[in-house]
């Protein structure tokens, strides 16, 4: 039976990873290194002294003070957090559903204390919330090591088979199996895929995706339901849990229209001077990658620059969805995707995957796959 559920902060409860990688790629740049914030991508989940020491080895700064680092963090992030709601969808309705349903809460979160707290006022939630708050103060070993989940079992009084614990990182699921919990992992930081090859139980894309219960038989049955297979959404041949997507759609277009027109500056067509920018936007992931053509002067090796975007995706993330495609081109009215992309794109895509063609003058038309291709082939063992 489900007596306890265990909740990693950033990323999980708290939209808080961006704040924090904002205020980092500050401090590193009133350091004189010119960096952003991916630069902190492969540190996320650790604690803050991994955040911090290790980014600062991987740019090569020498001499490091992880102390004076940590003063300005401290300093800064409660500044650039006031005011704003950092709570991830269905956050502070699955704690709420957890009271009524008599089950235990606790936040297990590698950060320092007062980074947590600071993060659970930010989320519309308060400490009296939670049964147990463990931070990375409370332990000598920060996730993957499974102390601070091991520590929250101990205060709750209860065995690791009667807890679940949300996580967003390789490093957390780890940490929660470790202590005998099962796990399921968010896509708000990693895929599925990665997340099942670290050992979670089952992959959901936000708190949202669990629906209010009022027992703990209910969310036994939820979450054995998201154990299976089948409750992602069909992309062609294959089966994606999509994240919810927090900016309006018009910004999603504007973003990708951007990025297919700079892909379209460096498109590589001496032979026919007709240039082709595209983007894909990822259901998974909510990134945007870009492809352009590229022409040979066997024209049988020529690239496509909606299959070059696609091929980018996958080799970024592996299976893909396609939820959005822009592609640009000089010609006007704007070009459509090629026979054969349009089929590579069937593969990956919703009959109602909206794709937006444009050219560089100005000109915008709008379709769904299935009005340029109605009929794609989709391999019988693979269709839904």
């Amino acid at each position: 039976m489900i007596r306890a559920l265990l909740f990693d902060m950033d990323g999980v409860l708290a939209d808080s990873e961006p704040i924090s990688m904002t205020v980092g790629a500050e401090y590193f740049r009133s350091l004189g290194f010119d960096t952003d914030s991916s630069a902190f991508e492969g540190n996320l989940g650790a604690g803050d002294r991994v955040f911090f020491c290790d980014t600062a080895e991987a740019l090569g700064i020498r001499d490091f003070s992880y102390d004076d680092a940590a003063a300005y963090f401290r300093k800064r992030y409660p500044e650039v957090v006031q005011g704003r709601d950092i709570a991830l969808p269905g956050a502070v309705d699955i704690v709420r559903s957890a009271q009524k349903a008599g089950i235990m809460t606790a936040v297990a979160s590698s950060a320092l204390s007062w980074k947590v707290r600071e993060n659970i006022r930010a989320i519309g939630l308060s400490e009296s919330d939670f049964d147990v708050i463990a931070t990375g103060d409370d332990v000598r070993r920060s996730k993957p090591w499974k102390d601070i989940y091991e520590l929250c079992l101990i205060r709750l009084g209860v065995d690791g088979s009667d807890a679940i614990v949300f996580e967003d990182t390789i490093a957390g699921i780890e940490s929660g199996r470790s202590a005998g919990c099962r796990v399921v992992s968010l896509m708000t930081t990693i895929d599925g895929e990665m997340a099942g090859m670290a050992g979670a139980d089952a992959v959901i894309s936000d708190l949202s995706a669990i629906p209010s219960f009022s027992s703990p038989g209910e969310l036994e049955h939820i979450i054995s339901d998201f154990s299976g297979k089948g409750h992602g959404t069909v992309y062609g041949a294959n089966e994606i849990i999509p994240m919810e997507m927090k900016m309006p759609h018009s910004f999603i277009i504007e973003r990708a229209k951007r990025v297919a027109r700079e892909a379209w500056e460096n498109a590589y067509a001496p032979y026919s001077a007709f240039k082709v920018g595209a983007a894909v936007l990822s259901a998974a992931t909510g990134r945007i990658y870009p492809g352009c053509n590229v022409e040979n002067s066997s024209y049988g090796a020529t690239i496509c620059a909606e299959r070059n975007a696609i091929t980018t995706a996958i080799a970024a993330e592996g299976t893909i969805g396609i939820d959005l495609l822009v592609v640009c081109s000089d010609d006007d009215p704007p070009a459509p995707p090629c026979a054969v992309c349009l089929q590579v794109i069937a593969e990956f895509a919703r009959p109602d995957t909206e794709i937006v063609l444009c050219s560089i003058k100005g000109v915008e038309r709008h379709f769904t796959l299935s009005e340029l291709l109605p009929n794609p082939f989709i391999f019988p063992t693979m269709r839904h």
